[in-house]
């Protein structure tokens, strides 16, 4: 019935029902608009409130533009063809971050309309916090595109925007930022919504061409489609790793922003190892079943300056990067390539772990392989320091700067790492103070010497490292939360020695390496060590094989013998048994609890994966290794 009364009468009746009535106007506009008015209404917005359109500060401009360099390149051509297109229709184009701060704006000619003209600004703030309910706030809240039209408009002065948004999401499933246009004139609807999700696509194409994939995917409709869509696009790595997906695959396939770490068999039905040997011998189209039932054709897409079919001709896949040490677990490995493309974007590194699992070395790895590897790696152990040196050793200091200030000042480690990178190890026991002078380095990009007055720009990758939960510690006001999320861009987890998948294989490496090859170890005292827990994980490991190495005689093979008193037998054999059973009844709970889900959703996987909690691709495989253990 609402669809017959005319729009412009269902908007006023909306608003009187909600602002007048206190009631949902359910039916009658879109949700996403309801909710932003209910939380302007939460927030105790008056609709009556006058809107100033303020640009932020030239620095922080310069900040906001810096941080959005990824988005603001890829945007830059389907922002300018978009703009070519609507301007003779009277509307003014704008790119917003997911703050909806105005990144890029290109005004009509053809609008007079003072409130739009001053609106539509490079560094205007239009937040839902600042100017109420708009399509950018929406289309980002909702991950939908959005048409906000004159009184659907939380206050009263901005009745006069008609505007449409959409929002853009990255291959990693973020929200981005949202494309806007906007007249004064009444929108025509449908080609409103069009123009801007075609242009959100196209800037989300871009965003995934800029992985530089070792294979870009595109997913036909048709089982023998040659031709596919290019809103159905997969970034492999070499080594299968999955490291995007466009929003319309993540869709189909029901995987949130959390979701990640996969690889193109969690999928589909098919290995990566044969699809690539039938891309690099041309059999096409190749079918391949999604775990979810759907079925596409796949074909190799041109992923950015090189051609994707002609690099599987000529590359073989890298089973870890340059320089890369084998950490005993594939996924970890996997990771780090993951790491290095996330770093070479701009994005910083956060490794967690318990002390010993090798975040230096892991850090180390990082660099050596990033763009800045020709540049200084400068380590500093935040822990280690007295809290009355740190800042000095952090930021530098002028001569005289405090007693015992080094003749004619020296630079501090960020300085140091200008052109490199910086690791930051035990990031969580800096004191608050100085967290708070590093977020103004991380975020103006400059350093300033005790003592000094002129800053300094510095250019560096930031690794940081901590054995501590942040998120507790920042929710127990023990770390700042701004800055956790200045430096978790990407998180990488090691896992402690003994949980590692390929412990055996990785003793025997760390072995060889810390004996130059002269040693070996013997049989029985492999299974021994490989069942022992590592309370002090690979620093203990590195421990005990250097202690086994001064007690055997030359070239003599390695027996558990010359082993410290903590790795006897009869510990050992404890410990295996113990995490043996304790892995069989975590397995045993963990399909017991899938089962449930099952069952209480009458056999829908997708409805069973949202109430565990769980991405349904994860849902699957869960459900085949449970069937292949059987």
């Amino acid at each position: 019935m609402n669809a017959l009364i005319p729009a412009d009468h269902r908007r006023a009746q909306a608003r009187k029902a909600f602002f007048e009535r206190g009631q949902i106007p359910t039916g009658l506009i879109d949700d996403a608009i309801v909710h932003s008015w209910q939380r302007c209404s939460a927030a105790n917005k008056s609709v009556n409130e006058q809107v100033q359109f303020d640009t932020v500060s030239r620095t922080s401009l310069l900040e906001l533009m810096e941080s959005n360099r990824v988005l603001l390149d890829a945007a830059s051509q389907p922002l300018e063809q978009l703009g070519q297109t609507v301007n003779g229709a009277g509307y003014s184009v704008l790119l917003t971050d997911d703050k909806s701060v105005a990144l890029a704006a290109r005004r009509s000619g053809r609008c007079a309309d003072t409130l739009i003209n001053g609106a539509f600004r490079q560094g205007v703030n239009l937040s839902e916090a600042t100017i109420g309910t708009s399509a950018m706030s929406c289309a980002v809240s909702d991950r939908r595109p959005v048409l906000v039209s004159g009184v659907e408009h939380y206050l009263h002065a901005n009745r006069v925007f008609n505007c449409a948004a959409s929002p853009i999401v990255d291959p990693m499933g973020r929200v981005l930022g949202a494309i806007d246009i906007t007249r004064d004139n009444p929108l025509e609807p449908g080609s409103a919504l069009s123009l801007v999700q075609q242009c959100s696509a196209r800037v989300e194409r871009q965003l995934m061409g800029m992985l530089s994939p070792w294979l870009m995917i595109g997913l036909g409709w048709e089982i023998n489609d040659q031709d596919t869509s290019d809103e159905l696009l997969v970034a492999v790595g070499s080594d299968g790793q999955i490291l995007g997906l466009s929003p319309r695959v993540r869709e189909l396939t029901g995987l949130s922003s959390t979701d990640w770490n996969m690889g193109f068999q969690d999928l589909f039905d098919l290995r990566f190892e044969d699809l690539v040997d039938r891309f690099r011998h041309r059999t096409l189209p190749i079918t391949a079943r999604m775990h979810s039932g759907l079925s596409f054709s796949l074909r190799p897409v041109d992923a950015g300056p090189r051609k994707v079919t002609r690099r599987i001709a000529t590359e073989r896949p890298a089973k870890c990067p340059v320089n890369a040490p084998d950490f005993g677990a594939p996924e970890v490995n996997s990771q780090l390539t993951l790491a290095i493309r996330a770093m070479n974007k701009g994005l910083p590194i956060l490794l967690l772990g318990e002390t010993g699992t090798g975040k230096e070395v892991m850090a180390t790895s990082l660099h050596q392989n990033s763009a800045f590897s020709s540049g200084c790696f400068v380590a500093i152990n935040c822990a280690a320091i007295p809290e009355t040196l740190i800042e000095g050793e952090l930021f530098g200091h002028t001569e005289g700067a405090y007693t015992g200030a080094r003749r004619g000042g020296a630079p501090g480690k960020i300085e140091q790492a200008d052109g490199g990178t910086l690791f930051l190890d035990e990031l969580g026991d800096m004191p608050l103070a100085l967290q708070s002078r590093l977020l103004r380095v991380l975020e103006s990009r400059e350093v300033t010497r005790l003592g000094s007055a002129t800053a300094k720009k510095v250019r560096f990758q930031l690794i940081c490292a901590t054995h501590r939960n942040l998120a507790d510690a920042a929710a127990q006001g023990d770390f700042r939360e701004d800055l956790l999320y200045r430096i978790k861009g990407m998180t990488l987890r090691l896992p402690r020695l003994s949980e590692r998948s390929e412990l055996r294989t990785f003793i025997e490496a760390q072995c060889r390496m810390l004996t130059d090859d002269s040693r070996e170890l013997s049989g029985e005292c492999l299974d021994r060590l490989e069942c022992y827990s590592w309370p002090g994980n690979v620093r203990e490991l590195h421990y005990a094989l250097t202690h086994a190495d001064a007690l055997a005689a030359p070239g003599a093979v390695l027996e558990l013998c010359h082993f410290p008193e903590e790795l006897s037998a009869t510990k050992a054999v404890a410990a295996r048994a113990f995490r043996a059973a304790d892995r069989g009844a975590l397995k045993t709970m963990e399909r017991a609890v899938i089962d449930e889900a099952l069952a209480t959703e009458g056999g829908n996987v997708s409805r069973a994966a949202k109430r565990l909690g769980i991405g349904r691709a994860t849902l699957y495989r869960k459900l085949k290794e449970a069937a292949d253990t059987h």
